[in-house]
């Protein structure tokens, strides 16, 4: 475990599970002797990008705002038919959207760090010019005035600022993983600032990289202490992904 200056966010690196949960217990236990006794919430990428929700990674075919509102607005008119769960307001909704892949000024977290450890290393590790590229797990130490009182009748598209919002469990697979989201606001400009370049948030930020070269140790080590495809996604498509890594090589022939 190592520890490296990166700006003013703080910065590990980490070869192993057993290193990077005693990271994890070091940093509690110094936040919580510091005073600040809220929950840490975590980020696993599998590279080192923003922490910017998805719509701000995508070129919208048009302004912004408008793009957006158009896009969640189809989705409520168009999802009914496919929905297992009745949403009952637009929190419910942009949860549900954000779930099944739609593009939406929420970023995913997660309470275990366990599970966002296993989104980092679930696949094996990207590749760039210069070889494999590491991996992230990010840490957001949060306090209570984060948070998005819940229930909340308010747009989440009218929040005063970036905040951390609870969802209800609107499909199995937000409770097996310990989902939260991050509801990010937009600029005068338009803009999605980054969380870490977020002065209410970055110094409370702590970014772990993970070397490309332990992802199929850690992954292994991770399914030994029962954080695995099947766990994080219970229904037959994790069945199926944990049966398939189960019983066959990464490689194939």
């Amino acid at each position: 475990m190592k520890q490296r200056s990166s700006g003013k966010v703080e910065t590990f690196s980490v070869d192993t599970l057993s290193e990077f949960v005693t990271l994890i217990e070091k940093l509690k236990d110094d936040a919580v002797k510091s005073g600040n006794k809220s929950d840490f919430i975590f980020r696993g990428q599998p590279e080192d990008e923003p922490l910017r929700p998805r719509i701000a990674r995508l070129k919208p075919k048009g302004e912004l705002d408008n793009i957006e509102k158009l896009v969640n607005a189809e989705y409520e008119r168009l999802s009914f038919p496919f929905l297992e769960f009745q949403t009952q307001n637009e929190w419910d909704q942009l949860a549900l959207a954000q779930h099944h892949g739609l593009p939406t000024r929420l970023l995913d977290w997660s309470y275990s760090a366990l599970t966002a450890l296993w989104f980092t290393v679930n696949k094996p590790p990207l590749k760039s010019e210069d070889g494999l590229k590491n991996g992230v797990v990010w840490i957001f130490k949060t306090k209570p005035s984060d948070f998005i009182d819940f229930p909340n009748d308010a747009s989440p598209f009218s929040q005063g600022r970036t905040r951390i919002f609870r969802p209800r469990s609107v499909t199995r697979r937000i409770l097996a993983q310990a989902g939260v989201f991050t509801c990010h606001k937009k600029t005068k400009a338009g803009k999605f600032v980054p969380l870490e370049k977020n002065r209410s948030y970055k110094t409370r930020l702590v970014r772990v990289f993970v070397s490309a070269g332990s992802f199929k140790s850690i992954r292994e080590h991770l399914l030994a202490n029962g954080v695995s495809q099947l766990a994080l996604f219970p229904d037959l498509d994790g069945l199926a992904k944990h049966l398939e890594r189960r019983y066959f090589h990464e490689e194939k022939i």
